[in-house]
């Protein structure tokens, strides 16, 4: 059964106070007409009560024998006949036998029966007689007027005079008690008729205020919160007209900036969803730079093996042709060789630098392309936002060792560079000792200084290619941490992932009209980022073995301040 409506409600609360205003009236008339019919009757019975002490005075007289009984009971009738009261109040007096001994307003009917009967066919003599024996005294009934037919509603008051054997009442006509009643009830109800119209003038005009107020029924509106509450917002909130700035009005603003606000979480939803599958692309492509960087790092290690070898080697023949510069004569022809495998041997160094020089500059081309990468990477995590920012650190990261990577790339280029120049110088000087090989007797002295100044250059081009083998060392473990830095972007593209899931169960309780398929589907159909492996390095069997780069922990993304931040 459905509960009433709250206008009914207060309706029907105006109706109580409508029925309760007339049963209090009813109340207050009744009680006015019972206490006028107390006071009438405590009225008749005090003039009873007088005539009957004027009775018992004379059975005193006669049972003292100062008078005859039946003289006494004629001085009674003689007193108590001029008795009167109030505008027409009289005293009569009847036996047990319903004979009537007094009767001043109808002598005639004295000393006969009195069975008179009402139009009801009561016989209210024999009634008064009645409660005068059993002490009950009133008696009501229905008796005309003198000189009028209608009857009126009359009330006797009696009392029992044993002695005699007398019974001597009065009575008093009660209709103006009733038209006093009928008068006062109409009064009350007038009352009651002005009051409730005000009240109910009033409890309208309340109404009327609460409902605009309210904007409807608050049952429709705590429906309609609770539909918004359990997530379903398919169902638009009615306002009628008028009620613009109501409770249902709040409510349906309420609803719509739900609706808004689901709205850009879906979309942001989204932009997570492809953020995340761009991250995890970026990752893919920097973990391939990465391998590609590492294998470049230990071809380059190798060639710098290998012109180790060749320095040292050039070295020992530097010294040896220093030894035998005395018995240069005798070994003009060995010289004259060994010059020319000096020549070609610096000839392959200056094409190894030349090599080494192109890996350097595919090195920075590799340290540009990831810092590239690491703008791009930091201005998604800006798109992002707040979830973005330990992102962003990370990208930060990432940069600043592309940046390190690409100065260290510079300052081996300009060390090659360097070392290409000497090897140039040592080729002239080569070139030179073969031209002079030829008059080696004579200029003997001057090869043995020649050589000289070859093993002081071969000893600052072993000082240069172990400075270069340093620096590859740097560069192989910032490659290490560039490997590191991908499994971080890969966990945090995934942790990504995880809060887009989030946000799609913290808005799957809501259905809206605008997608039927409910919010928690627009994330369902982005693909979950590719999990990043770990560059793992080619072995080349002439790299140098080298201790393995730890990678960084996670507190290398926390470390960076917001500087950092500001200047990336």
């Amino acid at each position: 059964m459905r509960r009433l409506s709250f206008k009914a409600t207060l309706w029907s609360t105006v109706g109580f106070i409508w029925v309760s205003l007339i049963v209090l009236s009813l109340l207050s008339a009744t009680m006015t007409r019972t206490m006028m019919m107390h006071d009438r009757e405590r009225g008749l019975a005090e003039q009873v009560q007088s005539a009957v002490s004027v009775v018992n005075h004379y059975v005193k007289q006669a049972q003292s024998g100062a008078m005859s009984e039946a003289d006494a009971k004629q001085a009674a009738i003689a007193h108590l006949r001029p008795i009167r009261y109030g505008q027409s109040g009289y005293m009569l007096v009847v036996d047990s036998n319903m004979l009537q001994l007094l009767n001043p307003i109808r002598p005639e009917t004295e000393n006969k029966i009195n069975d008179l009967v009402d139009k009801t066919g009561k016989h209210f003599t024999a009634e008064i007689v009645k409660h005068g024996l059993d002490g009950t005294h009133l008696t009501s009934y229905l008796y005309p007027k003198p000189g009028e037919t209608e009857a009126l509603p009359k009330s006797a008051y009696g009392e029992y005079v044993r002695a005699w054997d007398w019974h001597v009442y009065t009575g008093t006509y009660v209709d103006d008690i009733d038209r006093e009643f009928g008068v006062r009830l109409i009064e009350m109800l007038g009352i009651v008729g002005v009051v409730g119209a005000l009240l109910t003038v009033a409890i309208g005009w309340i109404i009327r205020n609460v409902l605009r107020k309210l904007g409807g029924d608050p049952q429709d509106v705590a429906e309609a919160c609770e539909r918004i509450a359990a997530g379903n917002l398919t169902e638009s909130v009615h306002v009628p007209a008028g009620y613009e700035k109501s409770l249902m009005a709040s409510v349906r603003a309420m609803q719509d900036r739900l609706l808004d606000a689901i709205g850009a979480v879906t979309s942001s939803a989204k932009a997570i969803a492809n953020a995340t599958n761009e991250i995890a692309a970026g990752n893919t492509d920097l973990s391939a730079r990465t391998e590609e960087q590492a294998a470049s790092l230990q071809e380059t290690a190798a060639s710098m093996e290998e012109l180790t070898g060749t320095v040292k080697q050039n070295a020992d023949n530097a010294r040896q042709a220093s030894g035998l510069a005395d018995n240069a004569s005798a070994v003009a022809n060995e010289g004259a060789a060994i010059v020319g495998q000096v020549v070609d041997t610096m000839a392959g160094i200056q094409e190894s630098s030349g090599r080494i020089a192109d890996i350097i500059g595919i090195i920075e081309g590799i340290a540009f392309q990831t810092n590239i990468l690491a703008l791009n990477a930091a201005v998604e995590a800006a798109r992002a936002g707040e979830q973005g920012r330990g992102f962003a650190v990370v990208a930060s990261e990432v940069r600043s060792l592309a940046q390190r990577s690409s100065s260290a790339a510079k300052e081996i280029k300009a060390l090659i560079d360097t070392s290409g120049d000497r090897v140039g110088a040592g080729t002239e000087l080569v070139a030179k000792a073969g031209d002079t090989m030829r008059g080696v007797q004579s200029a003997i002295q001057r090869v043995t200084d020649i050589m000289g100044e070859i093993a002081s250059a071969s000893h600052e081009q072993s000082r240069g290619i172990e400075q270069v083998n340093q620096a590859i060392t740097q560069m192989d473990e910032v490659t290490q941490q560039n490997a590191a830095l991908v499994e971080q972007a890969a966990a945090a593209a995934g942790s990504l992932d995880d809060q887009a899931k989030q946000l799609r169960q913290a808005v799957a309780i809501f259905r809206t009209s605008r997608d039927s398929a409910g919010v928690a589907s627009v994330i369902e159909s982005q693909p979950r980022p590719a999990t990043i492996k770990r560059t793992q390095s080619r072995t080349a069997p002439a790299a140098p073995k080298r201790e393995p780069v730890k990678a960084a922990s996670p507190a290398m993304a926390t470390a960076s301040s917001d500087k950092d931040w500001e200047t990336f």
